[in-house]
């Protein structure tokens, strides 16, 4: 069924991070352990998973896409690039914090307290109700939450025209605005509206048209609860694809956590490790 003059959001997670395989990852990059790159089969995963986003605009009959937003942290703007390819995206990759992790204890345990490696809310010695003294945290846990991201400009200067600059794009959510840190972090209903609210003004700016995001799993499964009003919780793997498209005063979903696209990740690697055995 053709929905062409539909409004749509697409959001999705970004693909497996470093640290999850290189626990020593974070300790070899201590000024920003919060922000790591994607692993090369993370790479992998955002490709197949922009064409599996393809596939579903194609198969509900979406208008093409016409925005691919991204959460300013590295392993998303990644994610967003590989998934542009494959959607054959002609614009560029538009960093909006308003899709940044969420700002919990957890995020912070994960990476800023003593002896963690990326253990979400913090290593077993560390983790959450455990005091931690404010000299032992890393001082980017102190900071405001917005001051850690990288700029449009900054991601530019790093991944080049395939992201928006500073004079292309102003997120509609400033880095500025997000002043939570250790101490004061953000509670769950403020990341769901966060991220809801930023998402069903984005959409009503482009009304008619499909909007896709790229951001990580607390955001995604939020964002699915906001707009679904379904606050069960649900697993949100790499690169898990949630589509809903506008109906009426509310919105229909269209795909939930979809992850049928790894298996052709397993696929490809499978094949990989038989040709190096040829």
């Amino acid at each position: 069924m053709s929905q062409s003059g539909a409004t749509a959001i697409i959001i999705f997670r970004h693909g497996e991070r470093m640290d999850a395989v290189d626990k020593n990852w974070m300790a070899s990059n201590p000024d920003r352990p919060f922000d790591p790159p994607l692993t090369k089969r993370g790479e992998l995963m955002a490709s197949k998973a922009g064409a599996a986003i393809q596939s579903i605009i194609e198969q509900e009959g979406l208008p093409p896409v016409a925005k691919l937003l991204s959460s300013p942290l590295v392993r998303c703007i990644q994610t967003a690039i590989e998934a542009g390819k494959s959607l054959k995206f002609e614009g560029k990759v538009e960093p909006e914090p308003a899709l940044s992790e969420i700002i919990w204890e957890e995020w912070y345990r994960s990476w800023g307290v003593p002896g963690t490696s990326g253990e979400w809310g913090g290593p077993p010695h560390c983790g959450l109700g455990v005091p931690v003294a404010l000299e032992d945290l890393h001082p980017a846990a102190l900071r405001p939450a917005g001051e850690l991201y990288l700029s449009p400009a900054e991601l530019q200067r790093q991944f080049g025209d395939a992201v928006a600059g500073s004079e292309e794009y102003q997120p509609s959510v400033p880095a500025a605005s997000l002043k939570y840190c250790w101490g004061n972090v953000e509670t769950k209903e403020d990341s769901r509206l966060r991220v809801g609210k930023f998402a069903e003004s984005y959409s009503a700016q482009n009304e008619g048209k499909t909007v896709v995001m790229c951001s990580h799993g607390g955001p995604t499964s939020l964002l699915y609860q906001h707009l679904s009003n379904n606050h069960e919780g649900l697993e949100t793997g790499y690169t898990a694809i949630f589509a809903f498209v506008k109906d009426g005063a509310g919105w229909k979903v269209l795909r939930t956590a979809c992850t049928a696209h790894l298996g052709e990740v397993d696929a490809v690697e499978l094949g990989l490790q038989y040709a190096q055995t040829k």
